[in-house]
């Protein structure tokens, strides 16, 4: 191939990497707005969470979900970017990862400190904090909690024997910084301090609260009391386990969200939690513990209808070609007549926005001239569709019978963990049509189908 066509390549596999848009400015153009066409606009999040935030007295708490790869954190970012146009609200972005490990259970205590650790920081990074972040961050503070309440831990304790100390000399610096890294790396670390916190939640719980109005105070003071303050905790629904404690994990994490709800609502401080889309199932009621805006679900896109046919559904379809078209020329790519080449792959996809760009990025990956062979094509969905695989007799069974019933297919509660696991590998898509329902996906619809045929042959001959 030409440099020329190298580089078209290289720019294209670029683009369609899954990735947050930021929408600061630079890649705007990459966004699609699904939600300003009629057939999709009365399911927009960001409408419906902004309008609970702005209909809402000063405070606020609502949850937003959906299959990895839907597009959560790019719609927080466009909320974000929709209420600093707003003018009256500060918000802060705060990854949950950057504080949490994602594969271990979580705590109320550790994610309480995680939440003011990184709305401090977010505060901090954006200006909206002003002093020395050795008093305005909540890192130091909670050094000096741990301190007053005698929770000891060695690691706090070699830190606050070492370092830099705030001019107070109230806190070791080095340790401040120490427990934040600490907190997320260290898992043994992270048990022991849960335990020694379990008699001091209570305690722990009015620190936080009292920090989080302190930090509402200031922004106030500083942009005037109109200024409300709104924090948005993105990938909370990573917090999902290993394969060894999926099941503890989950558990943990619909504990932190029903048993101690009342921890995470806040006063003068609106907040979206994202969460995982297997809590729909485990705890259907959860969106009551979180008035006024509940559970906001965003759904796989439909590309087809719920009927006998599986009828294809062409305004989907056109998002889908508009979603690939802004971030590179597919015609030269697939060839300039491929538009049926490009409906095949979104159909694929299953309305799933980051495998309909996984696929495109294989035949990228694979492409050894312009435009690429068929036998291209085929190899890049033969190997997306290898990412499902193998699958279980049993599981292929349940899940030819989500695909006739378009249902969860669940016949007790025992399994909810095994159907959460699903959902998880997007092996199981969420639509809506009015209401929910729920397909298998499309890149091995076939595979489950055939292999619970024989699976039930089978099983039948030995009973």
């Amino acid at each position: 191939m030409t440099p020329d066509e190298l580089d078209f390549l290289r720019k294209f596999f670029r683009a369609v990497a899954d990735r947050p848009i930021e929408f600061d400015g630079h890649d705007n153009r990459r966004y699609v707005s699904i939600y300003s066409d009629p057939n999709f606009e009365e399911h927009d999040p960001v409408k419906l969470l902004m309008r609970s935030i702005e209909y809402s007295t000063g405070q606020s708490v609502q949850l937003l979900s959906g299959f990895r790869g839907s597009g959560k954190s790019t719609e927080l970012r466009r909320l974000r970017s929709n209420l600093d146009g707003r003018g009256v609200y500060k918000v802060a972005l705060v990854d949950i990862e950057d504080y949490l490990s994602p594969s271990q259970p979580i705590d109320v205590s550790d994610f309480l400190m995680a939440l003011a650790g990184g709305l401090g920081d977010s505060l901090l990074a954006a200006g909206h904090l002003m002093g020395d972040p050795a008093h305005e961050g909540y890192w130091p503070r909670l050094v000096n909690f741990l301190t007053r309440t005698n929770i000891e831990a060695p690691e706090i304790s070699a830190g606050l024997s070492a370092g830099a100390s705030t001019p107070d000399k109230s806190v070791s610096i080095g340790a401040s910084a120490g427990l934040k890294a600490t907190l997320k790396s260290d898992p043994s670390f992270r048990e022991k301090l849960q335990k020694r916190m379990a008699g001091h939640l209570a305690a722990l719980t009015r620190d936080v609260s009292a920090y989080v109005e302190e930090c509402v105070k200031k922004v106030k003071a500083r942009y005037g009391p109109d200024t409300e303050v709104v924090l948005l905790v993105d990938s909370m629904e990573h917090i999902r386990g290993t394969f060894t404690n999926a099941s503890a994990v989950q558990d943990s994490v619909i504990n932190l969200l029903v048993q101690h709800n009342d921890k995470l609502h806040f006063d003068y401080l609106h907040v979206v939690y994202t969460v995982p889309p297997y809590l729909k199932i485990l705890q259907p009621n959860l969106g009551s513990l979180y008035e006024p805006g509940g559970l906001q679900m965003i759904p796989t896109l439909k590309v087809r209808l719920k009927d006998e046919n599986r009828t294809p559904f062409q305004p989907a379809l056109d998002l889908l070609e508009k979603v690939i078209s802004e971030r590179g020329d597919w015609k030269r790519l697939l060839g300039p007549e491929s538009r049926a080449v490009v409906d095949e792959l979104s159909l694929l996809s299953g309305g799933h926005l980051r495998d309909h760009l996984r696929l495109f990025a294989e035949i990228i990956r694979r492409a050894d001239k312009l435009p690429v062979r068929r036998a291209v094509v085929d190899a890049a969905i033969q190997q997306n569709r290898n990412g499902f695989l193998p699958i279980s007799d049993e599981a292929t069974i349940w899940l030819d019978m989500i695909a006739n019933d378009h249902d969860v297919a669940l016949k007790s509660n025992e399994r909810l963990h095994e159907l959460a696991g699903y959902f998880e590998a997007h092996l199981a898509l969420n639509y809506r049509n009015g209401e929910d329902w729920y397909d298998i996906h499309p890149l091995v619809r076939d595979v489950v189908r055939q292999q619970a045929k024989v699976a039930r042959t089978r099983w039948a001959g030995k009973e």
